[in-house]
């Protein structure tokens, strides 16, 4: 079990508010621990000759995980909540967290909000290079009434991964889980109905077992002759959590995000995880 259980990035936005909510739950569920964090450093820009104490920066961000830390523990009384503050980067705090993280959580903001911990390239970036599977957070699923986990699955070992993942998170959530496969491919250069049957035939073997492993676990497998990147955004809209894996089949094996997943990471409307 990781000591630092679900990591969640916060800077008191209302996107890092929802994403302390959503790893609040997640610890709770999973029986682990929450940890939220925070990145500081000096201000941008100082007035002429002016250098500010460290203590006079760093107080603040302690102030902030100290309350964010409150209301989780308020909320998830069961769970044990730790702060942790670091100087620089979000992006890189984060992803070196990953390493002894279970989970990390970061919300996300529209572009040409201030920058933060949750801007939209932060999250971009944590999702690509985390060592763990990172939740970014988009929309309201309550509000619109999502219910389903849905998972992309075309065969390859990292959408294996990632139904895998999005198996969990359906239990935890007592909800359905969805599988999407979409068979088209850009280009024809595949037998993509093949494809589309090989890959229909194992996501199918691996729910059995994942069934066994989480009775009462309701699942069902689409196929669909559509690229992947429209077909997912269609069916997110009635999701409340996307799953996808760091690549795909086709995709360069050099890319720490492959096309489709990045393009969930900004553009689908309900949280998205990112599993390698």
């Amino acid at each position: 079990m990781s000591d630092l259980g679900v990591v969640v990035g916060f800077d008191g936005s209302l996107a890092a508010r929802e994403a302390l909510r959503w790893g609040g739950a997640e610890a709770a569920g999973r029986g682990v621990p929450l940890t939220v964090c925070h990145a500081w450093d000096r201000p941008h820009r100082e007035r002429p000759g002016e250098v500010l104490p460290l203590e006079l920066v760093r107080r603040p961000a302690q102030r902030l995980v100290k309350a964010a830390a409150a209301w989780a523990g308020r909320h998830h009384p069961g769970v044990p909540v730790n702060t942790l503050i670091g100087r620089g980067s979000p992006s890189a705090l984060l992803t070196d967290l990953s390493a002894d993280a279970e989970l990390i959580v970061v919300g996300s903001r529209e572009h040409g909000e201030r920058r933060g911990l949750t801007v939209g390239s932060v999250s971009g970036h944590v999702a690509s290079r985390a060592r763990c599977p990172v939740i970014v957070m988009h929309g309201d699923p309550v509000a619109r009434g999502a219910r389903d986990v849905l998972v992309g699955f075309d065969g390859s070992p990292e959408a294996t991964g990632a139904l895998g993942f999005a198996a969990v998170e359906a239990y935890l959530l007592e909800t359905r889980l969805q599988v999407l496969i979409a068979q088209r491919e850009r280009g024809g250069a595949r037998d993509v109905a093949e494809l589309g049957v090989q890959a229909q035939g194992s996501a199918w073997n691996d729910l059995v077992s994942r069934q066994r492993a989480f009775p009462g676990l309701e699942a069902g497998v689409e196929v669909v002759d559509e690229p992947a990147r429209g077909a997912l955004l269609e069916a997110a809209r009635k999701a409340c959590l996307l799953v996808v894996g760091a690549r795909g089949l086709g995709e360069a094996r050099g890319l720490l995000l492959g096309s489709v997943s990045q393009a969930m990471v900004h553009h689908a409307p309900c949280p998205v995880a990112v599993v390698r």
